[in-house]
Parts: C-alpha cells; sequence; structure tokens
C-alpha cells in the first residue's frame, strides 16, 4: 500500500534522545527504537527527547553544572547504549592533576 510506505518511511526520521544524570555527571545516548530508549530511561530516570526530520544533526551538549577553568561548560558525557553509534560532541578535557 502506498500509504502505508510513506508513513514507515517517515518513522525511519525519528531518533529518540536520552538524557540522564549519574554521580552529577549528565549522559547522553542517541536511539533509533522507542521502545528501547523508553526501556534505558526507565532505568535511569532519565528524559526522553523524540527528534525527526532527515536532516538531523546533534551538534553538541553541554553541562553548565561542570565547568572547565575558564569558565566554559563542559562537554556531557556520551554513553554509547545502543549500539555502535560513536558521536561525540567534543573531545573530553584532560583532568587537572594538583
Amino acid at each position: 500500500m502506498p500509504g502505508r510506505k510513506r508513513r514507515e518511511s517517515a518513522r525511519k526520521d525519528v531518533r529518540y534522545l536520552v538524557l540522564w544524570w549519574q554521580a552529577q555527571v549528565p549522559y547522553a545516548a542517541v536511539f533509533d527504537d522507542e521502545i528501547a530508549a523508553h526501556a534505558a530511561a526507565s532505568v535511569r530516570n532519565a528524559l526522553v527527547v523524540e527528534i525527526s526530520g532527515g536532516r538531523l544533526k546533534f551538534e553538541k551538549i553541554v553541562d553548565y553544572f561542570r565547568r572547565d577553568d575558564a569558565g566554559r561548560p563542559m562537554p556531557a558525557e556520551w554513553r554509547d547504549v545502543s549500539g555502535p553509534l560513536a558521536v561525540p560532541w567534543a573531545p573530553r578535557p584532560r583532568p587537572a592533576f594538583a
């Protein structure tokens, strides 16, 4: 059915951004599957953001709770909980040792 194909192809453009905090550190993961996203969010007390569009690009997610020595927000930690989708937004800053 032509109408059915349109609906299915439109759902392929949907992604689920899951955001959670663990030990005061924010983490993020992107899922293609809604059930997996909600399951991951459920065990982490996380936020699920449903995003749709064919040309979607995540530039970065920053954490205003954690800041570098210059006061700039640091990137959220990336967790690859849904498979091999390696999309780190920025290189991690090196820790300053006293």
